[in-house]
């Protein structure tokens, strides 16, 4: 019988090469943009991001059980840290801040709207080789338009959940799969073990992802 879960407490982020991230949690830039109804809002959104977290490394203990997430609100938390580590200038090349931008326009479309509206918005992507140590970790990495200076998206995992929030053009090469996906299936032994659903504004755009119990996905539609 499975059983619906909550979870407390945020993650340290980490960079590519699994170093802890500061982790700037003061929005001030993009309270400046928002009204002051938006502003009141932008905490669910980090809730959102910490539960899936959450989820995904009771799944990896083992743990029986289900977990239902805004997916829209988990876009908006993959831009609220876009935001914050940009505004922070935290996102560096080789030690030196890239000193980018997030267009006050995509900012405001973001987080007034219901629906970011396609192709933009989460996909399922490869996460990065240091992810595969023991335990759970979670990982940050900004995309950034260096010829304009403008974020148009970033990458999160949760451990071997790794997601990209896109909001403009990308590299053809960067591998984008499964757009708004139904969520998350671990199976140990041939039996399902946890199940994380996401709910989107417009309903799922994929269906579910199925992991096996060492956390790699093996079937979906």
């Amino acid at each position: 019988m499975s059983r619906k879960m909550t979870f407390p407490g945020p993650k340290p982020l980490r960079d590519y090469a699994g170093n802890p991230l500061v982790n700037p949690t003061p929005l001030a830039e993009t309270a400046k943009i928002l009204c002051k109804n938006h502003n009141s809002g932008l905490s669910a959104f980090d809730t959102a991001g910490t539960n899936l977290f959450n989820a995904v490394e009771a799944a990896n203990r083992l743990e029986n059980g289900t977990v239902e997430i805004n997916g829209n609100d988990l876009e908006r938390f993959m831009m609220q840290r876009l935001c914050a580590h940009t505004f922070s200038n935290v996102a560096t090349f080789r030690g030196v801040p890239l000193g980018c931008r997030v267009p006050q326009e995509l900012i405001r479309e973001i987080f007034t709207q219901e629906e970011i509206a396609r192709p933009w918005g989460l996909y399922l992507t490869i996460p990065p080789e240091y992810i595969d140590k023991p335990g759970v970790n979670m990982e940050f990495a900004p995309f950034y338009n260096l010829p304009t200076d403008q974020a148009i998206g970033c990458r999160i995992s949760f451990g071997r959940v790794s997601l990209a929030a896109i909001f403009g053009p990308v590299s053809p090469g960067l591998p984008l799969q499964y757009y708004r996906m139904a969520g998350f299936r671990f199976w140990v032994d041939g039996a399902k073990s946890f199940e994380i659903r996401l709910h989107w504004k417009s309903g799922a755009q994929s269906d579910f992802i199925d992991l096996d119990y060492d956390r790699t996905p093996v079937t979906t539609n």
